[in-house]
Parts: C-alpha cells; sequence; structure tokens
C-alpha cells in the first residue's frame, strides 16, 4: 500500500489537470475558430462594401451617360453629328469613344461614309464583331448580384462570341433610385426623364488591350448609343474610393491580440495588382487570401483579395489556461504532499501499535507457558477428594488456554501481514492431530455444556503441517464456544480421498448454534468481521481467527469455506428435534496432504 500511495497520488494530480487541459485547449480552439470566422465575416463584409461603392460609380455613370444622351440628342435633333459627337467625346474624360447605331443596325458613329481618325479607326476595328450584331444591345432579362452568388449572370466569359449584356447590381440600383440622393435627382430632373427608365444596360468587352466596358442605351428613336470607358480614368476613379495604401483597410471589430496586419488587393482580369492597401505587404509565395470576393459586373472578371500575415490567436486566453493550470497544478501538488505526509505519518503510528502488540504478546507467551505449566503440576498434586480446587484449577487452566490462543492469533496474523503465510510438512496422522485438539477442548466446551463427537476415518499416514492443523481447528472450536454454547454438541468429521494421484484429507466441523446467514458466508473470513450484532451480541472477539485460519488452509493448498446448506436454515427446537437433525454452522476443511511412507515402507525400500 505504502508503494501504491504515491502513485495514487500522482494519478488524483494528473487526471483533474489532463482533463482540465483538454477542456481549456478544446475552449480555446473553439474560440479561434469563432475569431477566424468573425474575422472572415468582417472581411467579406468589407470587400462588398468595395464592390458596393464601384457599382454606386457604374451607376452614377450610367445616369450621366442617359442625361448625356438625351442632350446630345436634343442638340442634334437625333442625327448625332459627327462634330458634335466628337466634340461630345473629347470634353468627356471617363468615355473613351462613342459609338451610334440606327434602329436597323447601321452604324452612324463612327460614320461609315467619312474619313476617321485615327483613335476612332483603332475602336471600329477593335469592336467590329460586336457592333455587327445589333441584337446584342437588348433589354437585359437579369441583373447580375455582386459577389459570389451572381457574379457572371450577364457576363459568362472573355470570348467575344458569349458575351451578354446586363444591367448594374439591383439592390444597388435601386438603393440609387429611392434613397433620395439629391445628385441623382437632380440629374434626371435636369434631364427631363421619367419612369419607366429607356433600355440599356453594361457590356464587358474583351479588347486587345484587355478588358472594357461599354454602357449602351436606346433613346426615343430607337438609336442604340454606346459609350465605352476610359479604363485608365476608369481605374483612377476605382482608386479615389479606396482607402490610402496605408490603412488597414478592415475595421476589426473582435478582440484580437496582437492587432493582425492585413493586406486589401484590387486584382485585374489579367491577374494583376491594380491596386492594394493595408499595413502589411504579403509576400510569401502561395500564400493564399483569406478571402476572395469577385466583383459585380461589369468588373465580373475583376476580384478583391483579403490577405493576413498570419491568423491573431487570443495570447490572453492561452496565458490564462496556461496560468489556471500552473496554479491548480500547485495546489493539488501541495494538498498530496500534506496527504501523503498525513498519509505516512499514519502508516508509521500504526506500524508502532502493530510492533507494540507484538511484543506484548512475545512477552506474554513465557508467562502464560509457565502458568500452565504449574497449574497442569499443582492439578496432579492435588488429590480428588480436593473438588473445588480442582475446579478453580481447571478454569485457570482453560483461560489460560484461551489467553494462549488469543495470543497465538495475533502473532500468527501479524506475521502474515509482514511475511505472508507458511507451512512445514511432517509425517502424520491427521485423526491424531485432531484427537489432541478434541482433548484439549472438552473442558472448555463441557463448562458451556457442550458435547464433542468425533468421527475420525483419515487414518492414513501422510504429510501436513501439524501446528497449522491445531490452529485451525482451535479457532473454528472456538466460534463453536463463543457462538453455539445452546447447539449441546459440536461434530467433527474427517475422511480422505484420493483424486488424481494427490492425496485430500477433509475435515468437516458443525455446530447446532444459530447458524451464520447466507449473505454473511464470505465476510465472515474478512479481517475484523464481527458479523451481525444478533449473533456477536455479549460475545468478544477480534474477528482473526477465521481469516487466518482460511490463510493457513490455502497455504497447505486447500481451503475453508462455510457449507451452504447449513448456513440458511434457522435451528429447530433441541428438545424435540435429534441434533443431528438441526441445521446450524458448518465448516469443511481441505487439505492437500502427500501420502508419507512409514517406517517398514521405507525400511523395505530398495537403496539405488
Amino acid at each position: 500500500m505504502n508503494r501504491r500511495t504515491p502513485l495514487l497520488l500522482a494519478v488524483i494530480i494528473a487526471l483533474p489537470l489532463l482533463l482540465l487541459a483538454w477542456f481549456g485547449v478544446r475552449l480555446q480552439l473553439d474560440q479561434q475558430q469563432v475569431v477566424a470566422h468573425q474575422l472572415s465575416n468582417l472581411a467579406t463584409g468589407r470587400l462588398q462594401s468595395i464592390d458596393a461603392q464601384f457599382q454606386e460609380h457604374f451607376f452614377r455613370l450610367q445616369q450621366l451617360f442617359i442625361r448625356q444622351t438625351a442632350v446630345l440628342q436634343q442638340q442634334t435633333a437625333g442625327q448625332y453629328r459627327v462634330e458634335e459627337v466628337r466634340r461630345f467625346i473629347a470634353q468627356s474624360a471617363a468615355v473613351k469613344q462613342v459609338f451610334v447605331l440606327s434602329p436597323t443596325g447601321e452604324r452612324l458613329f463612327p460614320p461609315s461614309d467619312q474619313p476617321l481618325n485615327h483613335q476612332e479607326q483603332e475602336f471600329v476595328a477593335l469592336t467590329r464583331n460586336l457592333l455587327r450584331q445589333p441584337e446584342r444591345f437588348t433589354m437585359p432579362t437579369v441583373d447580375p448580384v455582386g459577389g459570389p452568388d451572381g457574379i457572371n449572370q450577364g457576363y459568362s466569359g472573355g470570348s467575344n462570341d458569349t458575351l451578354k449584356s446586363a444591367r448594374l447590381s439591383s439592390p444597388v440600383a435601386q438603393k440609387n433610385r429611392y434613397s433620395g440622393d439629391a445628385a441623382v435627382q437632380g440629374v434626371s430632373e435636369s434631364a427631363g426623364l421619367s419612369a419607366p427608365e429607356p433600355p440599356h444596360g453594361w457590356i464587358a468587352w474583351y479588347a486587345e488591350v484587355g478588358l472594357q466596358q461599354i454602357f449602351w442605351l436606346q433613346d426615343s428613336d430607337g438609336n442604340t448609343v454606346g459609350f465605352a470607358l476610359n479604363s485608365a480614368r476608369l481605374l483612377s476613379d476605382l482608386i479615389d474610393l479606396l482607402p490610402s495604401s496605408s490603412v488597414a483597410g478592415v475595421a476589426t471589430q473582435v478582440s484580437i491580440e496582437p492587432e493582425m496586419d492585413s493586406e486589401i488587393r484590387l486584382v485585374n482580369d489579367r491577374g494583376e495588382i491594380a491596386y492594394s492597401w493595408g499595413g502589411v505587404r504579403v509576400t510569401e509565395k502561395g500564400q493564399k487570401p483569406l478571402q476572395t470576393m469577385p466583383l459585380s459586373h461589369p468588373l465580373a472578371s475583376w476580384h478583391l483579395a483579403y490577405y493576413t500575415s498570419e491568423l491573431p490567436m487570443a495570447l490572453s486566453g492561452w496565458l490564462g489556461l496556461v496560468v489556471l493550470l500552473v496554479l491548480l497544478a500547485a495546489g493539488l501538488s501541495t494538498l498530496a504532499y500534506l496527504l501523503y505526509r498525513e498519509h505516512n505519518r499514519e502508516l508509521r503510528l500504526a506500524e508502532q501499535r502493530v510492533n507494540f502488540v507484538n511484543q506484548v504478546s512475545h512477552e506474554l507467551k513465557t508467562p502464560l507457558t509457565n502458568v500452565r505449566l504449574y497449574t497442569e503440576m499443582l492439578e496432579h498434586e492435588l488429590s480428588d477428594d480436593e473438588p473445588v480446587a480442582q475446579r478453580y484449577l481447571g478454569v485457570i487452566s482453560s483461560e489460560a488456554g484461551r489467553l494462549s490462543r488469543l495470543i497465538e492469533n495475533v502473532l500468527s496474523f501479524s506475521r502474515s501481514k509482514r511475511e505472508g503465510v507458511s507451512v512445514r510438512y511432517q509425517p502424520g496422522v491427521i485423526d491424531n492431530c485432531i484427537d489432541q485438539v478434541v482433548e484439549l477442548f472438552t473442558p472448555v466446551l463441557s463448562a458451556r455444556t457442550l458435547s464433542i463427537r468425533f468421527t475420525g476415518e483419515a487414518k492414513q499416514l501422510c504429510h501436513f503441517d501439524g501446528e497449522a492443523l491445531e490452529q485451525i481447528l482451535n479457532n473454528l472450536l472456538s466460534n463453536c464456544e463463543k457462538y453455539a454454547a445452546d447447539g449441546r454438541f459440536v461434530d467433527i468429521s474427517s475422511w480422505q480421498q484420493e483424486r488424481s494421484g494427490r492425496l485430500y484429507s477433509y475435515i468437516r466441523v458443525r455446530d447446532f448454534g444459530p447458524g451464520i446467514p447466507a449473505d454473511e458466508a464470505d465476510k465472515v473470513f474478512e479481517p475484523f468481521y464481527r458479523g451481525s450484532e444478533k449473533l456477536t451480541e455479549g460475545v468478544s472477539g477480534t474477528g482473526i481467527g477465521l481469516g487466518l485460519a482460511r490463510d493457513l488452509a490455502r497455504a497447505h493448498q486447500g481451503e475453508l469455506m462455510v457449507e451452504p446448506g447449513y448456513s440458511t436454515k434457522a435451528p429447530s427446537d433441541l428438545q424435540s428435534s435429534s441434533p443431528t437433525e438441526t441445521s446450524g454452522a458448518s465448516f469443511l476443511l481441505t487439505l492437500v496432504t502427500p501420502v508419507a511412507l512409514s517406517t517398514e515402507q521405507q525400511d523395505r525400500k530398495p537403496d539405488y
């Protein structure tokens, strides 16, 4: 037990620490996931807000082009004269080129019957396929929504063969149309526009120089007017909407320590960084962005990418967990040390008590031996005509024997716990050993009106430990003396059987007392167990006799057990029933007793 105590205390300390550490790590990891999810949502919200700003910019351009188309149509009486259109292009920084198609698809501008300038020639060459198919400029049936869910509804690729027209994101258009924006309303009122708006749309068109954005609309005469945006001016205007390059651009609303470094990139259709801003430049090769979001039409092939140098860690949470574990480990270790020291102190005290009892028991053996010796000598000196003195000497001898057995049990029990139980085999006859014990206990049991009836059939010479057998029988008969005084008889029977080449000796000790309850049949062999109060009331004892007897039997390769047929029945009326028919407690002792050769057999044994 003393060796297992440190291990047990270590388990008591380690188990709660491990459980708490496991729960703490799980909690911190879950918190990290929550922080990462919140950060991802914040980044997504920021990117969506940037996309919405771009959509608002396109919407304002759209409203401007609608107004300018109405003015241009009014100034040219619907003829879109070449000089007027060229003057408009020269005065508009946002427009690179303009085209006008008649209701029948004929190109009115750039003119097909007049010489073209260099810029117009390049534009016609680049838009040849586009202008040959006027059906592209039709009322779009869907409005692409910015973000991952609808970025390509109006634009399905970079090929001119699959090019389609689409309007701006519906939420942005509705917001600007009905938000009461004074600037937008002023544009509409100054142009004399009224709902519904003319058919219009945006085309993301791939040319040799890259992605081009074209806004088209149909005027009141059915002409299609298109505005090709100046890519450089468009990029400049979009960058003006973004924060400066030194601003992180993501307002972190979650508690993150330390504050995270981040970068947002605007990437064009060729995968080039058009613009970036933030507190750090991510230069690690192959690093993936935390969040990526394609822009809405007509920038559907562009996207925004949010980068972070590292995922922020809640250091305070981990530090608190470590401090808590350290404090808990220190507290549990201190408590375990105090318990271990107290336990050792109790063990030392218990060991001292045991040693004291052993020493006292050893010291008592010598005077008790002298008492018994002189009692026997005095019994021989007294004559039979002194019955009173003989009775007194019998009591002295009986009590001295009882005390000797008690001391022997205490010493044997202490020795068994310290060194274990061992036996010494010697040749002898089982019945002869039983006769000696019966002779010793006859006067003791007679004083309690108990008679011993012994039937011996174990007369074969064999090897066994006579002292161990005597101590077993002493403990069994002592219990009969204490608990079965009303039974009148104690039956002892012995027999021997040979099985598998081994000789077994059996001894049954049966009384006719109250018996042992079935649920206590195994408990009576436990050290210091005294049984139910009904049986032990008024009876003194140490509670170690039966346990010691079973240990001696098992050391003898045998067993001592309560026979169940006798322990579950209450005793019947002794006056009206034979004792042999009355139930009580019955103990069956089994011993392995190897056969011993007699002196004559040893003399006849050949000498090899």
